[in-house]
């Protein structure tokens, strides 16, 4: 699933090649996004002012002053074509005014969301936590505290920090040091402080090399993830640790796969 760095970086691609465009017209929408919202059709005409992101969301500012909320989900992509025929998993193409390239939402899983925003949707934004690559040691701290859940289980919470995922948590904890399972209120001040840093560095980074692919995801014009090279556990079990040489292993942590270094990141209790 795309995470923070994949979803700025489709956002950053968004507001570069799509922003100012209008709408001539609506090629394609997908039944069952339109079973969730009926008021897709009326998409023709308006005009994308901006894009911005909200942990792992996507919201689109339209000059008629509506707002679209888009989320990726597993394997969706926005993706700006020039395609004469339309691929089985585009499930919604826009043409755009004075341009021959279309704005497409592929989602070959079909959980990707491309919606209007309302009551509930603007709901569901506003109890995300603090964004991941602005949390401070400060607010980290607070949050743990107040927490006895396993530290992994905690930073994939949207509601407690927005943005992680599966990949960024592991690289996260790694660098700073910590066991996933490690209950949060255990883990000192002098820790906590290191994992804030790690969260922001790890997020920069992986933004600035436009995130990690491993399948589907990609930037708007196609390009794919240059963080793949740049991770030290996610992944790499069996490999041995950059660190301290141990053998990288894989567990499940809140039903999600889990990878550490049993020699750097010892578990306490």
């Amino acid at each position: 699933m795309p995470e923070l760095p994949e979803v700025e970086t489709v956002v950053r691609g968004l507001n570069q090649e799509v922003a100012g465009f209008s709408i001539k017209s609506v090629t394609h929408i997908a039944a069952h996004l339109l079973k969730r919202d009926r008021r897709l059709k009326n998409l023709k005409g308006d005009t994308f002012s901006h894009f911005s992101r909200r942990g792992k969301f996507i919201i689109a500012e339209m000059e008629s002053g509506r707002r679209l909320l888009l989320h990726l989900r597993m394997s969706g992509q926005l993706l700006l074509e020039e395609r004469p025929r339309r691929d089985k998993h585009d499930h919604i193409v826009l043409s755009l005014a004075n341009s021959t390239r279309k704005l497409i939402f592929r989602d070959v899983r079909k959980f990707g969301v491309f919606e209007w925003i309302d009551g509930e949707q603007q709901k569901a934004l506003d109890r995300l936590g603090p964004e991941a690559t602005e949390v401070t040691s400060a607010e980290l701290r607070t949050l743990l505290h107040l927490s006895a859940r396993p530290i992994k289980a905690f930073l994939l919470d949207q509601h407690k920090i927005a943005g992680l995922g599966n990949i960024y948590v592991d690289e996260s904890l790694y660098r700073s040091r910590i066991h996933p399972l490690t209950p949060c209120r255990s883990i000192s001040n002098a820790e906590i402080g290191r994992l804030a840093r790690a969260i922001r560095y790890i997020l920069r980074t992986a933004i600035d090399k436009m995130g990690t692919t491993f399948d589907s995801y990609s930037g708007v014009n196609g390009n794919p993830g240059e963080y793949a090279s740049y991770l030290r556990v996610y992944g790499q079990r069996g490999e041995k640790c950059a660190r301290c040489s141990a053998e990288i292993v894989r567990t499940r942590v809140a039903g999600r796969g889990t990878h550490y270094c049993p020699g750097c990141q010892k578990l306490k209790t």
